[in-house]
């Protein structure tokens, strides 16, 4: 294998693979019971399961990411995006803009308060890159907001939150 030349360090990493799907429920009984998946995060709408596999609603995905929904045949539209995470979205956003990568978006908070960017790779599939949640709950106290009310802003359980914001 060929040694990596390049030698400056991304402010990013790979963090897991998201699937848009159609039927949360159901496909969340398919990678527990037939995948053998273990949830490590139920947020309704969002699945995280410790293997790095997640499964988003892909019609609300698609709503935050296109700000419309698709009710046309499911299987027609892009339903996968690689996820990334850092700890520093300026850098980020800097790094690919110098790159010439073509922006689904530039950076933007979602409805949960974490910062992300979207950007396509050379074939067209997207790839996101998002602001660690532990660094968006520090970032959002750090602006004044209580631990009730981070927990409310980004649908995350109060233990967690808590255990974020005492490290």
């Amino acid at each position: 294998m060929k040694e990596d030349t390049n030698t400056s360090k991304r402010p990013f990493s790979f963090h897991s693979t998201v699937l848009f799907v159609k039927d949360v429920e159901k496909s969340k009984k398919f990678y527990t019971e037939v995948m053998g998946e273990k949830i490590s995060l139920d947020l309704g709408i969002n699945i995280g399961f410790e293997s790095g596999l997640a499964l988003w609603d892909g019609n609300y995905g698609r709503n935050v990411i296109f700000k419309k929904n698709f009710d046309e045949d499911f299987s027609t539209k892009k339903s996968l995006e690689l996820y990334y995470e850092t700890e520093d979205m300026k850098e980020t956003v800097a790094v690919l803009k110098l790159s010439g990568t073509k922006f689904v978006h530039d950076a933007i908070e979602q409805p949960w308060c974490q910062l992300t960017v979207r950007f396509l790779d050379p074939d067209g599939h997207m790839i996101e890159v998002g602001e660690r949640m532990d660094v968006c709950v520090k970032r959002l106290e750090k602006g004044g907001k209580s631990s009730e009310e981070i927990a409310k802003m980004t649908t995350m359980p109060m233990e967690i939150i808590k255990e974020i914001l005492k490290n």
